[in-house]
């Protein structure tokens, strides 16, 4: 039997979720921190875009979805 109607099923913690997923990500994490308070004093667009880039995508791995 098929319907057509596509079921989604949501998370029902995705708090929690993202914080594993943070968590998981720990080295990724500190080495955007670690840019960030290195120049807080002179912060510019796109200053530590790397470093936020490869925390961003190990999230997302983590987590197995993108946004």
């Amino acid at each position: 039997m098929s319907t057509s109607v596509a079921t989604k099923v949501f998370d029902k913690h995705p708090i929690r979720k993202l914080a594993t997923a943070a968590g998981a990500c720990s080295a990724a994490g500190a080495a955007y921190g670690k840019c960030i308070s290195d120049s807080y004093q002179d912060v510019q667009k796109g200053m530590c875009a790397a470093e936020f880039k490869a925390f961003k995508e190990c999230v997302q791995k983590v987590m197995g979805r993108k946004w």
